[in-house]
């Protein structure tokens, strides 16, 4: 692992994908998060809730 460690600190300007790839996960995690506190109460529910119901037609038949 130091052999990459002491590649990659040779690069010049290599610390730039660090922060692009920085940028990204947290955009990311941020409409993430927007989009799911803005979501209707009533599908959540439903989403909830349908996670309890059973209807996989597979499951019903008996052998």
């Amino acid at each position: 692992m130091k052999m990459v460690s002491n590649i990659l600190e040779g690069m010049v300007g290599i610390h730039i994908f660090y922060v692009i790839g920085l940028l990204l996960f947290l955009i990311l995690f941020i409409v993430i998060v927007v989009r799911t506190m803005r979501r209707p109460a009533a599908e959540m529910n439903e989403i909830k809730e349908s996670i309890l119901i059973e209807n996989d037609p597979d499951e019903s038949k008996t052998t």
